[in-house]
């Protein structure tokens, strides 16, 4: 005894227009002749946990007392566990109180009866009445008996209740094993095949995608496979119950954990074409190009977890953010490097070819023909040659420029007597000149601020931007959800009530007054987006605050001889 699958060719759509698969389950009857106790039980238990809409099957009208052979919905509470064990301990709930809830992911029941002639009794307008009202219905000399509590199992742990009769195809047995072939198709009971295309009508009306143990998610043909070797692993080792909240978790961790890897290596396979080989750079550069790679990385990781929710994919966005800004600053640190490396050797060079010439003629014998406008002129030519050819962040290029002016006035004060001998020596244009590279190194270091929390800022509007995408559709998603449920909710109140479950209903409609689910998560939602956006406020000021930052002071002037 095993499940067939079948995938339906058509496309169906879900009431808000969106496109799902059927994927049909076929598996023997519990009562085929092939059935083998355990395995049988497990199969039903397996077919219950993927099922959106469950079609149990049976020839004729059954009776009350056929009821008790249906014991293995009653054992479904012992054979699957909705929460995970580790909620459960928090919450105090036991496998029984967790069946209260089995209606929230459980497929809807739809009781489909072969092979029926008999006509149902007046006060029954069609074979759903028969089976409140005579088959389920509980009275006083009903209660605790088997038949009893299979009835309210079946109301009770499915969300929704419906049967269906069909007579038989044909009263010739040949025509009944060849219904597909050609030539008996004018034999075939007119009345069955209006009976299927009538079934066939109402089933449309009931698939639904099959729910997953959280709100607003649904189960996909991904997240089906691997639910499907999550419980047969489970229901395969003897003493595990297979649970519903555990089994959807590990599928939405392992989805979301592999969307994140494939967004983390696009963006840093973006980064690493458009980059290697391309530093120094300006920082400028570097940031264009993240942003680029970040937007196709978003888009990859939004489609890779399609179908869960903002709340579930939340915590791995932001992993996979922080790996990208630990990626840029990665970026941004070899670039500085590479930065220093090559001004310090362009000033080495430029120094040589500008500057000590005139300093060893200062110097030699020569040196009463030096004059101070020369020794400036060295350093401007430094400074003009700097500019052009120093490549690589901003910032780095005008520390190491400014950095450059105590090593020269430490080589200028061996030259302190010959300097001061100069007759145009000013040591107060000096001085400027050495002001000049402090004030332009703290230009260059808050602009490289201020650009680095602008892009933090942009960043994290994309992330915003992202989860407001979500939530958009997470919501539509909850807000069709819950008007489906109170619906269900509602007609399976009043089947209980027809099947005289009073008891039973008033259980149902305390937990659906109870049912905050949508809030909670509205409210959740809200509370990540004001957190985000307070994230973005608080750059923003930041990014103000060092816009109307005034100069630093200059540093006090000491002794000794300055020239740059």
């Amino acid at each position: 005894m095993g499940i067939w699958m079948w995938i339906v060719p058509e496309k169906f759509k879900d009431s808000s227009g969106q496109e799902f698969t059927v994927v049909l389950l076929d598996s023997e009857g519990i009562d085929a002749v092939s059935s083998e106790g355990a395995d049988d039980h497990c199969i039903f238990t397996l077919t219950i946990l993927l099922a959106s809409v469950l079609i149990y099957n049976s020839a004729g009208v059954p009776t009350r007392t056929d009821l008790d052979g249906l014991d293995f919905i009653l054992k479904l509470s012992q054979r699957i566990q909705l929460r995970s064990a580790q909620t459960d301990s928090v919450q105090g709930n036991s496998l029984k109180e967790d069946a209260n809830h089995f209606h929230k992911t459980f497929p809807s029941f739809i009781w489909l009866l072969r092979d029926v002639v008999l006509s149902l009794p007046k006060d029954c307008h069609n074979i759903k009445d028969y089976f409140l009202t005579r088959v389920f219905k509980s009275t006083l000399d009903s209660k605790g008996d088997q038949a009893n509590e299979v009835a309210e199992s079946i109301l009770n742990f499915f969300p929704g209740f419906d049967a269906f009769k069909l007579p038989p195809p044909a009263s010739d047995p040949e025509v009944v094993l060849n219904l597909n072939r050609e030539e008996v198709q004018q034999d075939i009971n007119k009345s069955f095949v209006r009976g299927v295309q009538e079934f066939k009508a109402m089933l449309r009306s009931k698939i639904a995608p099959k729910r997953s143990f959280n709100d607003g998610e649904y189960v996909t043909g991904e997240a089906l496979a691997a639910l499907v070797n999550i419980y047969v692993a489970a229901l395969n080792t003897p003493g595990t119950v297979p649970s519903v909240q555990s089994a959807w978790e590990t599928f939405v961790n392992t989805k979301c954990s592999e969307a994140k890897l494939v967004a983390l290596q696009l963006y840093e396979s973006n980064m690493t074409s458009q980059l290697n080989g391309a530093l120094p750079c300006d920082s400028d550069d570097i940031r264009q190009v993240q942003q680029t790679a970040i937007e196709e990385s978003m888009k990859i990781f939004q489609a890779e977890t399609y179908g869960v929710s903002a709340t579930s994919s939340e915590k791995f966005l932001d992993e996979l953010m922080e790996c990208i800004e630990n990626g840029l600053k990665r970026w941004q640190e070899e670039n500085n490097r590479l930065t220093k490396e090559g001004c310090h050797k362009l000033l080495r060079r430029l120094k040589e070819q500008h500057l000590d010439p005139i300093l060893r003629q200062l110097s030699g014998k020569d040196g009463a023909s030096v004059s101070f406008a020369q020794i400036i002129g060295g350093h401007s030519a430094i400074e003009q040659g700097f500019k052009r050819d120093s490549r690589g962040a901003k910032d780095v290029c005008a520390e190491v420029f400014y950095e450059f002016h105590p090593e020269m006035q430490a080589e200028m004060e061996k030259h302190a007597t010959h300097l001061q001998q100069l007759k145009d020596y000013d040591e107060t244009l000096a001085q400027q000149k050495e002001e000049k590279a402090r004030l332009e190194q703290e230009r260059r270091r808050m602009e490289e601020e201020n650009a680095r929390l602008d892009e933090e800022r942009r960043t994290k509007e994309k992330e915003m931007e992202l989860l407001v995408a979500k939530q958009k559709e997470d919501r539509q998603r909850l807000e069709e959800q819950f008007r489906a449920d109170m619906e269900a909710q509602k007609d399976q109140m009043q089947n209980m009530m027809t099947a005289n479950m009073d008891e039973l209903r008033k259980d149902r409609e305390a937990i659906a007054n109870q049912n905050l689910t949508l809030k909670q998560t509205m409210d959740q939602m809200r509370e990540s987006m004001d957190k985000r956006s307070q994230q973005i406020t608080d750059l923003q000021k930041q990014i103000i605050a060092i816009q109307c930052r005034p100069p630093p002071p200059p540093p006090p002037s000491g002794g000794g001889c300055a020239i740059l």
